[in-house]
């Protein structure tokens, strides 16, 4: 049964839905624009509802509530009318694009800081969803809406999350199934974190972590065909020891572009990841939590050319790099340096960049150049910084504050109510 314009669906807290208008359709059911209490908000109707407990599930998901905002999570479920239900949802706002737009080019990442802010964001709300006890059992490349702008996620389609060990009958995506899940397993937290990490490497390097030769050169993709590449002989294009499924030059340019550019540190976690070892034993996958500090770890390399002003990687070890876009050589005289656990991180200092102390998206640094030329480091967090001179000298900065990127200065940052202590070292 599908709805029509201006009619009136009865919700299971008690009040009414009326129909607007239809937003679109899928494999599962129709979205509509609906108006309650004079509220708009988006109504997923099933015409041909799900069998089993798919409805007692979605009200035990409105009860619970969603991990966390970037979830547009089940709100209320409608009252059952012919069997047909559906559930209401919160609308997406403007300014988001498809996860395949950017897969297609048709919306691009305004920079390379918001595409590692959507990396982090994706991988939070995964370890939150895990975190409640859920598993997701159907991550694909549908299931995101991204801002360019920013690098801010929202994650939709939340109605087949079920609670760890329960099945929604649904098994995944075809390309984004884990290789145990394609072999007839079913999903669990385990095949998302494989699902995941195909998603961020498509993220970063807009092609398939396992399309290469092997996939180019096939006639035809039967569900045989499938299930080799993307399940039992399923091979990351750049496996450092199998080398026979490599990208295709003129057929997989993004992977072959960008594969060079990005960090060793991200590079080596694919590698690690989406090896043998990794698609065999799913318990011993990267963790979100993990995830997201290794892509933190990368962004630590990002900087601002001083020549052009745009972004690009810097080579951690001794501050010297090639900048992509104008090819100059740049050499990060300055590194400022966070003791962590464990060792340290070395962020390097250029005017432009922003400094990320505690690894989630919200900078509290940003690195500048004064009136006078000199590199200062600008308070742009809420909080008060305590600063030591090699003198002994102790100076507070205030939140909007300066103060000079020069050797030898001890800074403590408060964060979220936790100390960071760095050091400024020359290159």
């Amino acid at each position: 049964m599908e709805l029509a314009a201006k009619q009136n669906i009865d919700l299971a807290k008690g009040n009414h839905a009326t129909v607007v208008k239809e937003l679109g359709r899928g494999g599962q059911g129709i979205v509509y624009l609906v108006d309650v209490d004079g509220k708009q908000m988006a109504l997923k109707w099933y015409p041909k509802p799900p069998a089993g407990g798919f409805y007692k599930n979605l009200q035990r998901n409105v009860h619970d509530g969603a991990p966390s905002e970037a979830f547009i999570w089940p709100e209320d479920l409608t009252v059952k009318s012919n069997g047909c239900f559906g559930y209401l949802m919160r609308l997406r706002p403007e300014g988001y694009s498809e996860f395949g737009s950017f897969l297609l080019a048709k919306a691009r990442f305004k920079s390379f800081d918001a595409m590692f802010t959507a990396a982090m964001k994706i991988c939070d709300g995964f370890r939150l969803l895990h975190l409640h006890g859920y598993s997701y059992q159907d991550l694909n490349d549908g299931n995101f809406f991204i801002n360019p702008e920013t690098g801010d996620v929202l994650i939709c389609d939340n109605d087949n999350v079920m609670a760890e060990g329960e099945q929604s009958g649904i098994m995944g995506k075809a390309r984004y199934m884990a290789p145990e899940v394609v072999a007839g397993g079913k999903p669990n937290k385990y095949s998302d974190r494989f699902s995941l990490s195909v998603l961020l490497f498509m993220l970063f390097f807009a092609n398939h972590p396992f399309e290469g030769s092997r996939v180019s050169d096939c006639p035809c993709m039967t569900e045989d065909f499938e299930k080799k590449f993307y399940g039992s002989e399923a091979v990351f294009i750049f496996d450092p020891v199998n080398r026979y499924n490599r990208p295709v030059p003129g057929k997989h340019i993004n992977a072959i572009k960008r594969w060079p550019i990005f960090p060793k540190v991200l590079k080596d976690a694919f590698a690690s990841e989406l090896s043998q070892e990794k698609l065999k034993n799913p318990t011993k996958r990267i963790i979100e939590g993990e995830w997201e500090k290794i892509i933190a770890r990368a962004r630590d390399e990002l900087i601002v050319c001083p020549y052009c002003k745009k972004e690009t990687f810097v080579d951690p070890a001794n501050g010297l790099t090639e900048c992509m876009d104008c090819g100059k050589k740049i050499h990060a005289t300055k590194v400022l340096s966070i003791a962590a656990q464990p060792g340290s991180r070395d962020i390097q200092l250029t005017p432009g960049s922003r400094i990320f102390i505690d690894r989630d998206t919200v900078p509290e640094a940003a690195v500048e150049n004064d009136s006078n030329g000199i590199m200062v480091i600008r308070n742009i967090s809420s909080e008060k910084w305590t600063v030591e001179t090699p003198s002994g000298k102790v100076k507070l900065v205030d939140p909007r504050g300066i103060m000079p990127a020069k050797e030898g200065l001890k800074i403590c940052f408060k964060v979220k109510g936790s100390d960071y202590k760095a050091v400024i070292k020359s290159n």
